[in-house]
C-alpha cells in the first residue's frame, strides 16, 4: 500500500480523524477496494472522548486507514485547529452513498450487526433504493461484550463465505472497532465499516433527525430525545469536556498528525 502525504488528518484530542466530506469519503473508501484489507472507522464526539482516556481504543482507531468525523463538532474543532475537515460525514450518510456508488459499479455487501432483523430490514430498504444492489450476507449475532469463539468463528466463517467486497458491522462504538480491529486478519473481505446507529437508521428502524438539525448539528438533541436514558451520559457527562479540552489543544498549537492514509 502506498502512503500520501501526511496531510489527510488533523489529530483531535489525540484521536486522528480524516480530513474527508462525504463525497471524498466515498472516493477514498472506494480506492481501498483496488487492494489490501483496511479498516475504516466512523467517529464522533463520543469515540473521540472514549479514545482519549482508553489507550487500547485510541491505538485502534489511529491504525484505521480511513476515520470519518461523525459530527459538526469535529469539524467545528478542526477548523479551531487550523486544519479544517470539508464537511460532516454521518454513518448512515455514508451507507446510503456507499451503496448507490456500489449498486453501479457491482461491489457486494455484508452486513454483521444489530437485533435480530434489523440487517434483513437494512438490506431490504438499500434494494428497494438500489435494485442493483449485491448484498451477500447478513448475520445478527448474540447481545454481549465479546462474543463466545465458537460464535466468532462462525460469524467470520459465514462472512469468508459470502466473499463480500465490503463488510459493515455495527455493533456500536467501540465495540465494532474492536471487532474489526483483531478479526480483520482472518476475514476474506477488502473493507471493513463500523457504522454504529446507520443499521437501524437506514432500515428505518429508528427516525433520523430532520435534514436542517443535521446541518446545525443538533442530530444529538434529536437522538437523546428518542432514547434519553441511554443517550444522558455519553452527552451531558461525557461530552461535555470536549470543547474546553479542544479548546485548550487549539491553545497548545496540536493539531497536525504524521500519520497519512493508505
Amino acid at each position: 500500500m502506498v502512503k500520501n502525504s501526511g496531510s489527510d488528518k488533523v489529530d483531535i484530542l489525540g484521536c486522528e480523524v480524516s480530513r474527508v466530506d462525504l463525497a471524498m469519503a466515498a472516493a477514498r473508501v472506494e480506492g481501498l477496494l483496488r487492494g489490501g484489507k483496511h479498516q475504516v472507522a466512523v467517529v464522533p464526539v463520543s469515540s473521540v472522548m472514549t479514545a482519549r482516556r482508553d489507550a487500547a481504543f485510541r491505538l485502534i482507531l489511529n491504525q484505521a486507514t480511513v476515520v470519518l468525523p461523525d459530527g459538526m463538532p469535529l469539524v467545528w474543532a478542526s477548523r479551531l485547529l487550523g486544519r479544517p475537515i470539508p464537511g460532516r460525514v454521518a454513518g448512515a450518510d455514508f451507507l446510503l452513498k456507499f451503496s448507490k456508488l456500489a449498486a453501479a459499479k457491482g461491489y457486494s455487501f455484508f452486513f454483521m450487526g444489530g437485533q435480530p432483523g434489523v440487517p434483513e430490514e437494512l438490506a431490504r430498504e438499500l434494494r428497494r433504493l438500489n435494485p442493483k444492489l449485491k448484498i451477500v450476507g447478513t448475520c445478527s449475532p448474540p447481545f454481549g461484550r465479546d462474543f463466545p469463539p465458537e460464535v466468532n468463528q462462525d460469524i467470520v466463517r459465514r462472512i469468508n463465505l459470502s466473499r463480500p467486497d465490503v463488510l459493515w458491522v455495527g455493533l456500536g462504538a467501540s465495540k465494532q472497532e474492536k471487532w474489526i480491529h483483531d478479526n480483520l486478519g482472518r476475514l476474506e473481505v477488502k473493507v471493513a465499516v463500523g457504522v454504529g446507529a446507520a443499521f437501524d437508521l437506514c432500515s428505518g428502524r429508528v427516525q433520523r433527525a430532520p435534514a436542517w438539525m443535521c446541518r446545525s448539528g443538533l442530530e444529538w438533541l434529536h437522538r437523546f430525545r428518542l432514547e434519553p436514558r441511554r443517550l444522558f451520559r455519553r452527552y451531558f457527562i461525557e461530552g461535555l469536556p470536549f470543547a474546553p479540552l479542544v479548546l485548550w489543544q487549539a491553545i497548545m498549537g496540536r493539531g497536525r498528525c504524521g500519520k497519512a492514509e493508505h
